[in-house]
């Protein structure tokens, strides 16, 4: 019995003693596995991390709360509909302290008016990443000749309004019978593969045009010499991922402490020197270096950010064409 005892109080105390848990739900690569370790250590936790690929894979890994994750990364295009279909948790600025380092052009913006659900993380565009030759337009891209020989993003709502640009058509309001010819656009491409991080393949050789976001563009360029990126002549998206706490989550109190520290001046720059992700806090910019700021693959001039427009949030309907119309195109 005595033995017993002890035993059931080792176990208690190894139990009380357990670390919390923080699940983060976020895409590949985006976030410096260091300030992971440094909150880790700061707040006596543990950061499980899961990542997706997609905003259509982010909304069904979070539709069904609680589910389990606590930070969720969603983009700009998905937001507003995550926001209506009550799968995110309304913030509570008291806190959120650190929001006051974030630059005003990036409050307030139209798909969370008053930043009732996220708070800004990094901003982007989508373009083209070319090694040997250039492309300047989403025709050339999309031609079999120089598809076989590209990576297309797996991403649905990027490669479809890339498609939709070449008849100067903008995803958000996009009929089905758009969708339809965007569709046999792409599946008539057949690209040499569909990838969510196309970075390697471009370094290998493996492939020489690559659909790719920015940041990860500016990762490539300062690791192989004679790379490029572009916005094709019809446009690029501009994108905002933002800083969500989702529906049911089980560690409120620790996802608002991460949160508030991502927005800390020295974390976002670190970030940002790191990722090469453009920041949209003010206070972390005399931190980023120089050579980043003067980078225009990762700070745009205005005339490559007037060709670029956010993706806009899709009717249900247009929703379930687009996702049924991708399902034909990944079929093949």
């Amino acid at each position: 019995m005595k033995r017993l005892l002890v035993a059931l109080f080792m176990l208690l105390g190894c139990s009380s003693s357990s670390k919390p848990e923080l699940h983060l739900l976020i895409w590949a690569e985006y976030l410096h596995d260091d300030l992971i370790r440094n909150f880790e250590k700061e707040f006596n936790c543990k950061v499980i991390v899961d990542n997706f690929d997609s905003g259509e894979k982010l909304r069904a890994k979070i539709e069904k709360p609680p589910s389990g994750f606590d930070v969720v990364v969603p983009s700009d295009e998905v937001l507003p509909g995550f926001i209506a279909d009550g799968l995110l948790e309304k913030l509570d600025p008291a806190k959120l302290p650190n929001f006051k380092n974030i630059a005003a052009t990036f409050r307030g913006m139209a798909f969370d008016p008053k930043n009732d659900y996220s708070v800004p993380f990094h901003w982007g565009l989508t373009g083209i990443a070319c090694s040997t030759q250039s492309a300047d337009s989403w025709v050339a891209f999309f031609d079999p000749k120089n598809a076989a020989d590209a990576a297309f993003l797996d991403d649905p709502r990027e490669l479809f309004a890339a498609a939709l640009r070449v008849d100067g058509i903008d995803l958000s309001a996009a009929t089905a019978d758009q969708i339809e010819k965007a569709k046999n656009r792409i599946a008539s491409a057949k690209p040499k593969t569909w990838d969510s991080q196309p970075q390697r393949l471009l370094v290998s050789g493996d492939v020489r045009l690559a659909m790719m976001y920015s940041g990860d563009a500016a990762q490539v360029m300062a690791e192989k010499s004679g790379i490029t990126f572009v916005i094709p002549r019809e446009g690029g998206t501009i994108w905002f991922d933002n800083l969500a706490i989702a529906k049911g989550s089980k560690q409120s109190d620790l996802a608002y402490k991460f949160i508030d520290y991502l927005m800390r001046p020295d974390v976002a720059a670190a970030n940002t020197n790191f990722k090469k992700y453009p920041s949209p806090n003010e206070a972390a910019k005399p931190k980023i270096d120089k050579a980043i700021l003067e980078n225009p693959t990762i700070y745009p001039p205005d005339d490559v950010l007037k060709r670029c427009k956010p993706l806009g949030e899709l009717k249900p309907e247009m929703r379930k064409k687009l996702m049924e119309a991708w399902g034909q195109v990944k079929a093949k």
